[in-house]
């Protein structure tokens, strides 16, 4: 299954590209910060999530989040609305995300195309780590000043 993800994200090319975007964030993030929210914002939205008494249940998923709306407004107001963007869209969609000077990248990638080679029922949304070393440089070349954080876009019919 893998294979075929990789082979579709592959064959993404200039015309699929949606945003190219550079952030210079005050605050520490993590991939796994990334992957969280993500995943607590599918969650969300596929599962009719009802709010409990407490608007703040104190997990790591929260956590983040409130750092994000109290000290990254802007950004966190961004990644929402690039959630929200993939989950409407039937389309393939990729979000990449890559902290400055790390040995990897994050990729959030959402694909209806290859749930139909899936023998068990799931969502179409994948959290994959890229390692190869040539994306990763032509990535840190791009970054200008005090930018720590690229986030790339792409969407595919």
């Amino acid at each position: 299954m893998e294979d075929k993800i990789w082979n579709r994200l592959k064959s993404l090319d200039s015309s699929d590209l949606k945003l190219v975007h550079y952030y210079m964030l005050d605050v520490e993030l993590k991939y796994s910060d990334i992957e969280n929210l993500y995943k607590n914002f599918i969650e969300k939205y596929y599962f009719d999530y009802r709010v409990k008494e407490k608007i703040f249940s104190d997990n790591e998923t929260d956590k983040v989040s409130l750092k994000l709306s109290l000290f990254e407004p802007v950004f966190a107001t961004f990644l929402q609305t690039l959630f929200e963007d993939s989950v409407r869209t039937f389309n393939d969609d990729m979000l990449l995300f890559y902290l400055k000077d790390k040995d990897e990248a994050l990729i959030l990638y959402k694909s209806f195309s290859e749930l139909k080679d899936i023998p068990e029922i799931r969502l179409p949304h994948y959290c994959y780590y890229i390692r190869n070393i040539d994306t990763i440089k032509e990535l840190n070349k791009q970054f200008r000043y005090n930018e720590n954080l690229c986030m790339i876009n792409c969407s595919k019919n």
